[in-house]
């Protein structure tokens, strides 16, 4: 896997720019912004820098696939001259080489160029963030300490699992405590020695079936898991039909492609051993961070595990998000095929906003791509700003060639408006545990359409999963898009929210089974009805575009190249509003108890995020054009306050504009109308309000 964040050039936030008079709205006048001023500034003053990078020379030299005059590139990217260059550019953070797994003696005089090349970076004001690679490198770290022989994971023709076509890469296990016991030796080097301001953890993933470790501590462990689960004989005869745990075994396949053929997980002993995978993996990496926190808590802690996306990543990776919060403060999201655009083949919105989603909600940052001005507007309006998560994750993820216009906007207003934020969200969209684990792709078709209906049609909603469901009452309404696997625990949880007053919505299959996949008799959210002070909403049918059963999700790799990544049976051409979408905007908006926050009439090619900054009373509203080429005309929006008290202003600032324009608007009750000047390709509109009383 391959990150995307080598380093990233900033300059500084409160650094005065020249204001020019009047607003622009097409890309010809932006060129002439304030912004794209800073932005040039900045990129002549980058021209002369040769850029660090977390990859160390002895890796590119051993994978091959490099530039002839690497060694010289590394000669000079170390040289306090250059990085006096970085700082007079005003580089404020940097990622470099630490550990990639060639084994700690191995790498020990590059981690003592590493430790040179920190305490440089640190006297001239810029964050460091040491790399760690997940793999283990047989030539070297085997013969320098063999017993690490031990620590592979092992596949059921007890074979060692390497990485992709680089078979000299093993993955360890992550039962393997030994291991873990090693890197924290490096992890304490870096923190204390290296004083890094962040740790990155590379190559956080498992490998799919058939290449799922069964050695024996996995076994092991596995069993441990179903006694701890099922505890009593009655318990594993009703989840098994057999009368010991040790009796179970994972399934051994007949061939490698055999695990493809799969649809579902009806066999519980796959729905456990797909759980226990999951776990065994976040145990592992949150220990690993537990670790780095005891040793400083304020170093941050990235994790490569990626984003949601529509395809089921429990039983290919083996990651779950949910189990990795409290301990992760940034998510690399540097999976290819989900760029911002509109799709040139389909027309389909293509975007990361579940992942940022997803990532809000573990209170994680979003390492993401930021040098094209879409990726960057949509980092601006759903990234998360972790307190603790550094520079990364945020504006100063420039472009390694410079920055731009947007990249400067969002620098210039990072601390007054990107902070310190709390999304609003009417409706949540359940993704529940068996439901999204026990199908491979079924599953995923309904509850990713129905995400693209809400953030198409710009409704204000959150990601919701299993470990959430006490926090019900936030929302309006709850919706479950064939979320066909609901516990009978789950569904008296759901129907006592409804009770309460809240509306569940159900489409597909819902609830057709219970959490093990047993098909049930009676289906608990049928039929749709008035329930206490609430309803249950039924959409019988979220109905796919013609398009999405023409398009081949075959040849839409996420990550090509990647180690054993598969392929997904849903991609991201394939995310079309389904044909009924507005039909399912009525009936979703028409049940909601105290209606929308956030209405507008811009296009379905739009997107827009609402979120409240108590310590200014401030409503924050991002909206973001993925059609680059057809600006907006003015168009109307409505808000609903969020605080007490009046409204003093509604401001709308744009990285198209030297100065931000303040609107004219109107208040009836606690709703607020206004209109929206041109959009390019994004703005913010900020409400404030008086104290209340």
């Amino acid at each position: 896997m391959k990150l995307h964040f080598i380093v990233f050039t900033i300059l500084s936030l409160l650094a005065p720019m020249p204001a020019l008079a009047e607003s622009v709205t097409n890309s010809s006048q932006a060129s002439v912004t304030r912004w794209e001023r800073s932005a040039e500034t900045n990129r002549q003053l980058v021209k002369n820098i040769t850029w660090l990078t977390h990859e160390p020379l002895d890796f590119l030299l051993r994978r091959g696939d490099h530039f002839d005059d690497e060694p010289e590139h590394y000669a000079h990217m170390g040289d306090p001259e250059n990085i006096q260059r970085m700082a007079d550019a005003g580089v404020r953070y940097a990622m470099i080489y630490f550990y990639k797994g060639f084994g700690l003696e191995y790498e020990r005089p590059a981690m003592v160029e590493s430790k040179r090349i920190a305490d440089e970076l640190h006297q001239h004001g810029i964050k460091v963030g040491l790399y760690v690679g997940g793999t283990m490198f047989t030539e070297t770290l085997y013969h320098e300490l063999p017993e690490a022989q031990n620590w592979e994971q092992r596949n059921q023709g007890n074979h060692w699992v390497p990485y992709g076509l680089q078979t000299y890469r093993h993955y360890a296990c992550p039962n393997e405590p030994a291991y873990r016991d090693y890197l924290k030796r490096i992890l304490k080097i870096g923190v204390e020695e290296l004083h890094a301001d962040q740790i990155v953890f590379d190559n956080v993933m498992l490998q799919p079936e058939p290449d799922s470790c069964r050695c024996p501590r996995c076994l092991a462990a596995f069993h441990d898991f179903l006694r701890n689960k099922y505890p009593t004989k009655a318990a594993v005869l009703r989840r098994f039909g057999l009368p010991d745990v040790n009796w179970i075994k994972p399934n051994e396949w007949d061939n490698a492609t055999q695990p493809d053929g799969l649809s579902v997980l009806n066999d519980p002993v796959l729905q456990e051993w797909t759980r226990f995978r999951c776990e065994s993996l976040a145990h592992y990496a949150d220990d690993l961070s537990d670790y780095v926190k005891s040793l400083n808590p304020n170093v941050a802690v990235l994790m490569n595990i990626k984003g949601v996306y529509s395809w089921n990543r429990y039983w290919a990776n083996a990651v779950y998000h949910p189990l990795y919060a409290g301990h992760v403060d940034i998510l690399a999201f540097d999976t290819g095929g989900y760029d911002a655009r509109i799709d040139a083949k389909t027309g389909a919105l293509v975007s990361q906003i579940r992942s940022y989603k997803m990532a809000r909600d573990l209170g994680a940052s979003c390492d993401a791509p930021l040098g094209d001005e879409l990726l960057c507007a949509q980092q601006m309006a759903f990234g998360y700003e972790s307190p603790v998560a550094g520079y990364a994750g945020s504006p100063w993820m420039a472009a390694r060639s410079g920055t731009t216009a947007t990249i400067e906007f969002y620098r210039h207003y990072f601390s007054r408006y990107y902070t310190g934020t709390r999304n609003v969200a009417d409706v949540a969209v359940l993704r529940n545990w068996p439901s999204m684990a026990y199908s491979i792709n079924a599953t995923y078709t309904p509850a990713t359409l129905m995400e693209q209906v809400l953030i198409q049609h710009k409704i204000p909603f959150d990601l919701l999963f299993d470990e959430e469901l006490t926090n019900l009452d936030h929302y309006q309404s709850v919706i479950l898009a064939g979320q066909e696997c609901v516990s009978d625990a789950q569904a008296k949880m759901l129907l006592e929210y409804v009770r309460r007053g809240g509306t569940l919505v159900v489409t597909d299959n819902t609830g057709e089974y219970n959490d093990w996949r047993e098909k049930r008799h009676k289906n608990p959210f049928l039929p749709a009805r008035a329930e206490g002070r609430g309803e249950i909403v039924n959409i019988p049918k979220i109905v796919p575009d013609v398009k999405f059963e023409k398009t081949s999700g075959g040849n839409d790799n996420p990550e090509p190249g990647a180690s054993s990544q598969p392929t997904p049976k849903l991609s991201p051409p394939q995310w079309l509003l389904p044909k009924n979408h507005q039909e399912i905007y009525d009936a979703i908006t028409g049940a909601l108890p105290r209606g929308l926050s956030l209405t507008s009439d811009a296009p379905l090619t739009t997107v827009a995020e609402m979120l409240t900054r108590t310590e200014s009373r401030e409503t924050i509203i991002h909206f973001v054009n993925f059609d680059r080429k057809n600006p907006l005309s003015p168009f109307k929006m409505t808000v609903r306050k969020q605080f007490a008290g009046a409204v003093k202003s509604v401001t709308c600032f744009s990285p198209d504009a030297d100065e931000p324009v303040t609107l004219q608007f109107e208040t009836t009750g606690d709703v607020v109308r206004f209109t929206v000047p041109p959009l390019r390709i994004y703005s913010m509109i900020v409400l404030a309000q008086d104290e209340g009383k």
